[in-house]
């Protein structure tokens, strides 16, 4: 029996461990060979005021966190959406997709919405968004573009499973290496004004 206990609400790493590697409901994949550092990226994201700190974090607190595998720097955005909600955030993949491969996905909170897209070599490869209005009880995909990356689930009921688990196949196929040790987490916190 597994002594991983990273899906339990009071341990000082979840959510960020919830499936015991890093993840939140946003995240972004910089393949810059470790290249970036930490402070690079959080000025081009628009997080000023941040600092470095540890676990437990705030649950609905402003903070970012960082992780490396070989080739691609994990970003994960807090349970906010700090990130997700940042016009910068655009600006900033947009500019770091012309030198370096990003991949960035996103699930809904509240209901079933998913979306990710890939830019490769300053192009973006494949966007797809697809949109869960629980109020209106709408399913819809409102962006399908570019060709299947290898790995992406062909049926719909397949894709949506998927996402629930931040796209395993997919990320995999890209060379992206979950990052389950805790200790290689970087943690940055809003400092209070």
């Amino acid at each position: 029996m597994s002594n991983n206990n990273t899906n339990n609400p009071s341990h000082p790493y979840y959510p960020f461990l919830k499936w015991g590697f890093l993840h939140t409901s946003f995240m972004i994949y910089v393949r810059s060979h470790n290249s970036i550092s930490d402070e690079d990226f959080m000025e081009l994201f628009g997080l000023h005021g941040y600092q470095k700190t540890h676990p437990p974090l705030p649950f609905l607190g402003r903070h970012v966190v960082f992780a490396n595998d070989t080739e691609w720097t994990h970003i994960a955005d807090d349970c906010g959406y700090t990130l997700w909600h940042s016009p910068k955030t655009v600006e900033a993949i947009e500019i770091l997709s012309k030198s370096y491969d990003v991949f960035r996905n996103s699930l809904g909170d509240i209901d079933n919405s998913f979306d990710f897209e890939y830019h490769q070599n300053g192009e973006l490869i494949r966007k797809f968004v697809f949109k869960h209005d629980v109020f209106k009880k709408t399913e819809l995909i409102a962006v399908d573009m570019g060709r299947k990356l290898v790995g992406e689930p062909t049926a719909m009921d397949d894709l949506k499973s998927s996402s629930e688990k931040m796209f395993p196949e997919m990320t995999q196929a890209l060379g992206i290496a979950r990052v389950t040790d805790p200790l290689q987490h970087r943690f940055y916190s809003k400092k209070a004004s």
